[in-house]
């Protein structure tokens, strides 16, 4: 038995490797769960999957309906799966710029399970963008934006084009949710942040979850 509880809670990589998106990046295995780590922060797995599984439950709460969602930050389809759980008929979009971390996610992460799926190789910006100025715009039910590289959000999903762009493609009663990281600087980063999204939503709601906090924009 003890032997058994030894081999359950040992933490050892199973896979590393080196992206040109994202630099040096390892799965790793702790309570014989995988996790994916870039730049030492935990991307995929442990505490991010109850990150979104507290954003889906705010949603049902609220009897928000997902028939359609997108994912601008797939990674390993933490997000994914919890739409899965809770809207079983929803389609999902998820984006995810780098294709090593896709291949980790199918590998390691039993991506492949989510029906539904649609994956798309693409910057997230420049997919919304796309969307966007469509002669026939894709409407979306929800949105959700958790684009990281490393630590950092990249300028171009904190933007007010990219807030527009975000209110063309969701649907009359849609939501987005954006994961943003809340301790230390971060939280006057987020602070500021909130203040831009209040300018382009109509409302915007705020659901604390682990050392993140979850920032909703309804259309």
């Amino acid at each position: 038995m003890w032997e058994k509880l030894k081999y359950f809670l040992r933490y050892y990589t199973i896979k590393e490797g080196r992206s040109p998106i994202n630099g040096m990046y390892k799965v790793v295995m702790w309570l014989n769960r995988p996790r994916l780590i870039i730049g030492n922060m935990v991307q995929s797995g442990g505490g991010v999957r109850k990150i979104w599984n507290k954003a889906i439950h705010t949603l049902k709460e609220k009897n928000i309906k997902v028939n359609r969602a997108l994912i601008i930050g797939l990674g390993c389809g933490d997000a994914a799966f919890e739409i899965r759980n809770h809207y079983r008929r929803a389609k999902i979009t998820g984006v995810e710029i780098d294709p090593h971390v896709v291949e980790m996610a199918r590998c390691y992460f039993n991506l492949a399970t989510v029906k539904n799926l649609n994956i798309s190789i693409a910057d997230g910006a420049g997919y919304v963008a796309k969307l966007a100025r469509g002669k026939r715009i894709a409407k979306f039910d929800l949105i959700i934006v958790d684009a990281y590289l490393g630590s950092s959000m990249p300028r171009s999903f904190r933007s007010k084009t990219f807030f527009k762009q975000l209110t063309k493609i969701l649907t009359h009663d849609g939501v987005v949710i954006y994961n943003h990281l809340f301790y230390d600087r971060y939280k006057s980063e987020a602070e500021k942040f909130i203040k831009e999204m209040e300018t382009a939503f109509g409302k915007v709601t705020l659901v604390r979850a682990e050392q993140n906090l979850l920032i909703f924009g309804w259309y």
